[in-house]
């Protein structure tokens, strides 16, 4: 019976033992994760995601003031051709 007592008193040793550093992960866990890390975790993903959205910004932009170019470039050979077709009509 010695035997096995000895062995319940090393099983409780070795729980205890166990249990004190699962207690030390979880207060170092803990530390790790304050409530200031939550927000400043959270002000970084929004401030990439701010980024991104300017950067999409940009490129519409990009986008439409090409396409204005485009447009006025279009307009303005449009009214030098009808101009010119009208002097040659009343001056032809």
């Amino acid at each position: 019976m010695s035997d096995v007592e000895q062995k319940i008193k090393e099983l409780d040793l070795k729980i205890k033992e166990v249990e004190g550093k699962l207690e030390a992960l979880q207060v170092v866990n803990e530390q790790q994760l304050k409530q200031n890390d939550v927000p400043d975790i959270v002000n970084n993903i929004l401030s990439e995601k701010e980024f991104a959205l300017e950067q999409e910004i940009e490129k519409k932009m990009n986008e439409q003031q090409l396409q204005l170019i485009k447009w006025s470039a279009g307009t303005g050979i449009s009214v030098i051709v009808v101009v010119i077709s009208i002097f040659r009509i009343f001056f032809m």
